[in-house]
């Protein structure tokens, strides 16, 4: 599970088309796309990972890092 945030939704939006082209380019395709066009929370199906990209408040309320709080977290930087 692949948990992040954007702003506001046109830059989720950008996140998962930037993560769509990405991996596209490296021969993985996603299996579904959820969200995508409120932009408020976006689910990206890539079969055993998936990627969901909040607006900020909505990442807060649902707290999905505290229901996967056993599982090791890694922090990727540009």
């Amino acid at each position: 599970m692949i948990i992040t945030s954007g702003d506001v939704p046109v830059h989720t939006r950008a996140i998962a088309d930037e993560i769509i082209k990405s991996l596209k380019d490296k021969g993985i395709i996603h299996s579904h796309v959820e969200g995508y066009s409120e932009g408020r929370w976006i689910v990206i199906d890539y079969g055993d990972v998936m990627v969901h990209i909040f607006l900020p408040e909505l990442r807060e309320y649902y707290e999905l890092e505290r229901l996967w709080q056993d599982a090791p977290r890694v922090e990727i930087k540009q």
